[in-house]
């Protein structure tokens, strides 16, 4: 192992110790015009990762003419993640997708998100990208 895979190793542990809560990752099955199912080949599995949500602006631009543009909206919205460590991705039995839910246990209510899209970095950690799910589903 080399010197900056140690420091990320340990630096990652510490990280995960102050921040990490536990995460039901729960496989399913997306098909177009359907609703999500149960993915029966894979298993649900826990594992800790870091959720993080903060404000985000989105801009909904008019329509444009030549060089004139018809006028801009600008949408507040909340941008939520979760980031899984190298360490605790080599632990899963499967690599999360897009369309599978994660469901935050330690939280009032346990909210369930649907991964939205999966970001792997060079270093072998994901963050995906979530959206949480209607509740009254």
């Amino acid at each position: 192992m080399s010197l900056f895979n140690d420091l990320d190793a340990r630096t990652s542990a510490t990280v995960k110790a102050v921040f990490a809560e536990p995460a039901l990752l729960r496989p399913r099955v997306s098909t177009q015009y359907a609703e999500r199912s149960a993915d029966p080949d894979r298993p649900e599995a826990t594992t800790y990762g870091i959720f993080s949500a903060g404000p985000a602006q989105e801009d909904l631009r008019g329509q444009a003419r030549g060089g004139q543009m018809s006028g801009m909206t600008k949408l507040s919205t909340v941008a939520a993640e979760f980031w899984i460590a190298k360490p605790q991705i080599d632990q899963l039995p499967w690599l999360p997708i897009t369309g599978d839910a994660v469901v935050l246990m330690a939280r009032s209510g346990q909210p369930i998100y649907a991964i939205s899209r999966v970001a792997p970095s060079d270093l072998g950690d994901l963050t995906l990208i979530i959206v949480q799910e209607d509740e009254t589903l």
